[in-house]
């Protein structure tokens, strides 16, 4: 197979209360740490059901509470794997801090290379990160628990096969974004959230094909929570209580 990008950048739009979907994860956007979660809660179900055959579903606002439970685990597992990323961090400020002043005293033309290396490897390691915390959120929310989404020999799987062609993508979308942001703020800043969340859905659309595509090449499959596609009835309406017998007699 071969990763579609105009389908992820489609598959928003194909159903029919598309609107109310736009609707749903933009007010998302709107709500600090819970909205990330029900929008991640949303996505998983969606786009792992639609792997089962089912039809792709629009957000409802009635499911808020399941899509909050689901899209849980996802954003604790980045967050928590995010951390990881300050001590290298830290590394690279102590070497900058060491090696420069020496390499200033003696050769300048040493003191542009070790800044042109240091660099290189500063963005190979974000790149593979970036690579990673996705590989996290992938497993995490698909099996609907935190330690899952720390799977060494999972993260090298999505990293070894489809690593390149993901970050690849996810530069294209970058690119595509960022003029769309700037016109979204234009647009009295409704635009701009609109903007955000059709993003989200598109890089959770790239993010499923890259893995439908490792698992293609042989990578190490997921096993889905059931909990994450099962069928979700809406909540019962609420019945009045019933009148006590005399207050039933004055009113007849």
């Amino acid at each position: 197979m071969s990763i579609q990008f105009s389908e992820a950048c489609k598959d928003l739009f194909k159903t029919e209360n598309k609107w109310m979907t736009i609707l749903g994860l933009s007010v998302c956007m709107l709500i600090p740490i819970v909205g990330p979660m029900v929008i991640f809660g949303f996505l998983f179900r969606r786009f792992a059901r639609e792997r089962q055959g089912h039809p792709a579903e629009d957000f409802d606002f009635n499911f808020f509470a399941d899509y909050l439970k689901m899209g849980l685990w996802p954003v604790l597992a980045s967050l928590v794997f995010g951390l990881l990323i300050i001590p290298v961090i830290l590394v690279f400020a102590v070497f900058s801090a060491v090696v420069i002043p020496l390499a200033e005293n003696g050769n300048e033309a040493l003191l542009v290379i070790i800044g042109i290396i240091g660099f290189l490897l500063y963005l190979i390691l974000i790149f593979v990160f970036s690579v990673l915390s996705y590989a996290v959120i992938l497993r995490s929310g698909l099996m609907m628990n935190f330690s899952s989404g720390f799977s060494w020999s999972f993260m090298k799987s999505f990293l070894g096969k489809v690593g390149l062609s993901f970050l690849g993508y996810t530069l294209l979308l970058t690119l595509i974004a960022i003029p769309l942001v700037l016109i979204g703020y234009l647009a009295l800043l409704v635009g701009a959230y609109v903007v955000a969340a059709w993003l989200q859905f598109v890089m959770m659309h790239l993010t499923y094909q890259h893995y439908d595509l490792m698992v293609e090449r042989g990578g190490e499959k997921i096993e889905v929570n059931p909990e994450l596609t099962k069928t979700l009835d809406n909540p019962p309406l609420p019945t009045p209580p019933e009148l006590p017998e005399k207050e039933q007699e004055t009113t007849d």
